[in-house]
C-alpha cells in the first residue's frame, strides 16, 4: 500500500480540524453557539471519514466495476430528491437530509464511466465508446447538476470526462468536435442564470466598483495579504471577525494564508501536491484499464477542488462554492474525499484487481507497455 499518500492525507485531515477551530470561532459567536460548537461537528466527520478511508482501502476496487451503474443510479435519484425537495442556499439547492448527493453522483459517474471505457478494447476509437457511451452518464449529470443549480460541480465533471477519454485513448476527432460543440452551449446557460451571470459580471467589473457577488474574494485576497511571510499566528486572523462570510468553508485556504502567511500557503500546496503525484503515480502502476482510469479520475477529481477553492481564493476566477479537500468544514466531500483515497490506497496493493477481466487490445497505447497483466484474451460485451 502507499503508505506515503496514506500519511500526507492523514497530516492535511489534522491540520484542518486546529484550521476550523480557528476559523469557525467568530461564525459560531455569532450565532449564539457555543465556540466549539463548529469543531465538535467538523471532528464527528473527520472519524468518520477515517473509517471510510480504511474501508474502501480494504474493498477490491474490482467491486466498484461492478456496482457503477448502481452507485450512480443512487446518487442520481439523491440529486433529483435534492431538486424537488432540498434545501436551499443562496440560489442553488444541493443539500438534502444532511447530505450533498452530488457528490455521490460524481463517484458513480466516475466509476461507469470508467467501466465503459476499460471495456471498450480496440473499439476505443469509435463514435459509440469515445462519445455516445460516455455521453450517457455525462448528460444525465448535465441535466440534474444544471437543474440544482450547481455549475462549477457540472464544469469539474466535464472536466473528468475529457481527462478520462483522453487517457483511455478515445477519438480526438469526436472529443474536438463535442467540445467546440458544447462550449457555446455552456457559455449561454452560465451567462442566463442570474446568480451566476451575477459573479461573472462582478469578477470583470472594475476595481473598487465590484458587488456584493464579489465581497468574499476580495477579502480573501486582503486576507491573504495581512499574513505576510509568517501571518498573524493561529486564531489572530482579523478578516475572519465578520469580513470574510463563509471563512470556515467556501474560503479556509485565505484563513490559511493570513494566519500562517506565505510559508504555510506554501506548505499546503507541498502538502496537495505530494498526494496528488502519488495518485497519479498510482494511475501509471495501476495492472489494469480500469484502475488506472479510477485513479486517474479520483486524483483529478480531488486536484480540481484544490485548484478552484485556491482560484477563488487569490481572485483567479469567480466566486464559487468549492471546498478545499480535508480541510474545509463540512461532511460530504470530506467523506467521499476520504473514499477516494481509500481506493487508490487499494488499487496501489498488487494483490487487489485480480478478478477483473478486461478485453485485449491488438495495438495497445504506448503507456500499457506489459504493466496490464488481467487482461482477458476475449473481447467482453460493453
Amino acid at each position: 500500500m502507499n503508505k506515503l499518500l496514506l500519511f500526507v492525507t492523514l497530516m492535511i485531515m489534522c491540520f484542518g480540524v486546529a484550521v476550523i477551530y480557528s476559523a469557525s470561532v467568530p461564525v459560531a459567536v455569532k450565532n449564539n453557539l457555543p465556540p466549539e460548537h463548529y469543531l465538535k461537528i467538523h471532528f464527528s466527520h473527520v472519524v468518520i471519514a477515517v473509517v471510510a478511508l480504511g474501508v474502501f482501502s480494504k474493498i477490491d476496487y474490482a467491486l466498484w466495476k461492478v456496482l457503477a451503474r448502481f452507485s450512480f443510479g443512487v446518487g442520481a435519484v439523491l440529486t433529483f430528491a435534492t431538486i424537488i425537495a432540498g434545501i436551499s442556499t443562496k440560489g442553488a439547492t444541493r443539500w438534502i437530509w444532511g447530505i450533498q448527493p452530488s457528490e455521490i453522483l460524481k463517484f458513480g459517474f466516475i466509476a461507469w464511466v470508467c467501466s465503459k471505457l476499460s471495456n471498450a478494447g480496440d473499439e476505443i476509437k469509435t463514435l459509440k465508446c469515445s462519445i455516445i457511451q460516455p455521453g450517457v452518464p455525462m448528460l444525465i449529470s448535465a441535466i440534474l447538476l444544471a437543474l440544482q443549480p450547481n455549475f462549477s460541480m457540472l464544469i469539474m465533471f466535464c472536466a473528468l470526462l475529457l481527462v478520462v477519454l483522453l487517457i483511455a485513448g478515445a477519438n480526438y476527432k469526436y472529443i474536438g468536435i463535442s467540445v467546440l460543440a458544447s462550449i457555446p452551449v455552456g457559455l449561454l446557460v452560465l451567462l442566463t442564470k442570474g446568480h451566476t451571470s451575477r459573479r461573472i459580471q462582478a469578477f470583470f467589473s472594475e476595481a473598487g466598483t465590484k458587488s456584493d457577488a464579489q465581497y468574499q474574494s476580495e477579502h480573501a485576497i486582503a486576507a491573504l495579504g495581512n499574513g505576510g511571510l509568517f501571518g498573524t499566528g493561529i486564531g489572530m486572523g482579523e478578516q475572519k471577525l465578520g469580513f470574510l462570510p463563509e471563512s470556515h468553508k467556501d474560503v479556509i485556504y485565505a484563513v490559511i494564508g493570513e494566519e500562517f502567511g506565505f510559508v504555510g500557503t506554501v506548505s499546503v500546496l507541498l502538502a496537495f501536491a505530494i498526494l496528488f503525484s502519488q495518485g497519479y503515480n498510482i494511475a501509471r502502476n495501476s495492472t489494469t484499464r480500469f484502475g488506472k482510469y479510477m485513479a486517474v479520475a479520483l486524483t483529478t477529481s480531488l486536484f480540481m477542488n484544490f485548484v478552484i477553492h485556491v482560484c477563488v481564493c487569490v481572485g483567479l476566477i469567480p466566486t464559487t462554492g468549492q471546498p478545499l479537500p480535508f480541510l474545509s468544514y463540512g461532511g460530504t466531500n470530506l467523506i467521499f474525499s476520504a473514499a477516494f483515497i481509500g481506493i487508490l490506497l487499494n488499487i496501489s496493493r498488487s494483490t487487489t484487481g485480480k478478478s477483473i477481466r478486461e478485453p485485449f487490445m491488438s495495438s495497445p497505447m504506448t503507456y500499457e507497455t506489459g504493466r496490464f497483466t488481467n487482461f482477458g484474451a476475449r473481447r467482453s460485451s460493453i
